[in-house]
């Protein structure tokens, strides 16, 4: 894994190495959000036919 992270560095440079590896760990996270987004409205437009059942279509 070492040697791989230093070549990458030695190929591409450091800061292209450093936004790959942040973009890669930060989707794992930006898809539980995404997720929990998604829970949200979902949970909401719930409540709001539950609290307003004539406005239901």
């Amino acid at each position: 894994m070492e040697e791989k992270l230093l070549s990458a560095i030695s190929t591409v440079g450091f800061p292209i190495v450093v936004s790959c590896y942040l973009l890669v760990k930060f989707q794992a996270t930006l898809d539980r959000f995404s997720n929990k987004v998604d829970e949200l409205i979902l949970e909401l437009r719930n409540g709001y036919y539950y609290m307003n059942p004539h406005n239901a279509t």
